[in-house]
């Protein structure tokens, strides 16, 4: 169903070697002028139709807003679906490429032609444009496992629970999807699976490496065996990710990110391997975070304490622009969302760019449901910027919104009494903390400061 660019007529192609001109200088208008009569023509130019979305997907997160209906466009039944998508090109997605209805019926258009590579796009699509959204997620796990690719739906999974940790779902989901992955790369299909099995020693293996109670005696013993395959055949795959694996299962992360690192380029296009190395870069730099600080307060007076400092504040200073980076990113697509909006407002609050922080939390405050989480973070923003009665004003309406002491209060109302404390209205301190102390005794120093104040 793809049709390539070789496969297009000879005046389409001289339009997309425009369309990619167009596009290196982002001249995103003309793109769309170029590349919007190939696909309408082409169904199956898929690659046109990712650049299409693309150039229009820049343009709206300019400052076009996205909607959620398909607007005054009804796409007519008696149409063939090849013809109903070229008129949604023209009519939807030129103007709101991320369109959460429109994308839905592009996916059940694409099914409709068994065209299973649009209607995957189609489904992230409305990922880019909606990366909360894991219903549509969901979906698009599903649909990857029935057309058979196990890992882009492993990969989709870990992104619902990095929206949702505790959706029961996308655990079992990706479980299910990573234990498929693993089938499919060993080469254990139906057609081979007796033949698998005849060799009982690797299936011995391989059922030990899927259990999750092997001693470390039964991995070292494995990884070893493993080892001495990845020297015979080092462009192996299958066995690098496998010593990756038992590399991470052994606490040995550095090493382990390193040989996931060469799975990577071995290949590339493997999205949940791409996610898996996201996710073990990140454990890697908290374990040497928490070292770092760990022998900082043991040790404070270490000859090499300023550059163990020094390593720290770069590990935590990449960390905060890889965060900021992605949190901009889904801003940028999704301008409108105030919940993307205190994302990165937070990003820059833990970052130390307080300036720059300010600006997205006070229009996420127009979210009722990120209201309170802005203004408290606002009120921090305030205090690190010395802005002290800024941060008091931000913190009291904070306090006169929440009317039950639950553990956001408490966290307000201790905010409020530093930053009072700080002003010098020691007596509004301890007025806030004993609302505290009647509430939840043991909460934080509230007990000792309190209490110290009748001595």
């Amino acid at each position: 169903m793809i049709v390539s660019e070789a496969e297009l007529d000879p005046k389409y192609q001289a339009l997309w070697k425009k369309a990619l001109i167009s596009a290196e200088r982002k001249n995103w208008e003309y793109v769309i002028d170029q590349v919007l009569p190939i696909v309408t023509a082409n169904v199956g130019f898929l690659d046109g139709r990712k650049l299409l979305r693309s150039a229009e997907g820049e343009i709206a997160g300019s400052g076009k807003k996205f909607s959620f209906g398909l607007g005054s466009f009804k796409p007519s039944s008696k149409k063939d679906p090849a013809e109903t998508i070229a008129e949604m090109e023209e009519n939807v997605f030129r103007k709101d490429p991320f369109n959460l209805t429109a994308n839905e019926q592009l996916f059940d258009l694409a099914m409709k032609l068994q065209f299973s590579e649009l209607a995957s796009f189609a489904l992230e699509t409305i990922r880019g444009g909606h990366p909360e959204n894991t219903k549509n997620m969901h979906k698009l796990a599903q649909h990857y496992m029935a057309i058979g690719l196990p890992e882009k739906a492993s990969a989709t999974y870990n992104a619902i629970l990095k929206v949702n940790p505790r959706d029961m779902e996308a655990m079992q989901g990706e479980k299910n999807s990573a234990a498929q992955s693993s089938i499919k790369n060993q080469g254990w299909g139906s057609a081979n699976f007796k033949d698998a099995m005849k060799d009982s020693g690797e299936a011995a293996k391989l059922e030990m490496l899927s259990r999750q109670g092997m001693t470390n005696e039964q991995m070292e013993q494995f990884l070893a065996e493993t080892i001495e395959q990845y020297n015979a055949d080092q462009g192996n795959i299958v066995i690098v990710k496998r010593m990756s694996d038992l590399y991470e299962r052994l606490g040995q992360l550095e090493t382990a990110l390193m040989f996931y690192d060469y799975a990577l380029t071995l290949n590339a296009g493997d999205v949940a391997l791409q996610r898996k190395v996201e996710i073990l870069r990140d454990k890697v730099q908290d374990q040497k975070i928490e070292e770092y600080e760990r022998e900082i307060e043991t040790d404070p007076d270490a000859p090499d304490i300023d550059d163990k400092r020094a390593q720290l504040a770069e590990i935590r200073r990449q960390r905060a622009s890889v965060v900021i980076s992605e949190a901009k990113t889904r801003v940028d697509r999704n301008p409108t969302d105030k919940t993307l909006r205190y994302e990165l407002g937070q990003a820059y609050f833990s970052a130390g760019m307080y300036g720059e922080a300010l600006p997205e939390l006070q229009q996420a405050k127009s979210n009722p449901n990120m209201r309170i989480k802005a203004i408290l973070m606002l009120g921090r923003c305030f205090e690190r910027k010395n802005m002290n009665d800024l941060a008091k004003t931000s913190l009291l309406e904070a306090s006169k919104e929440l009317l039950v002491m639950d553990a956001t209060k408490k966290e307000v109302l201790y905010e409020l009494a530093n930053v009072l404390e700080k002003m010098g209205d020691k007596t509004a301190s301890l007025e806030a903390l004993k609302e505290i102390y009647n509430a939840d005794y043991g909460y934080k120093d509230v007990a000792k400061r309190v209490e110290s104040s009748y001595s």
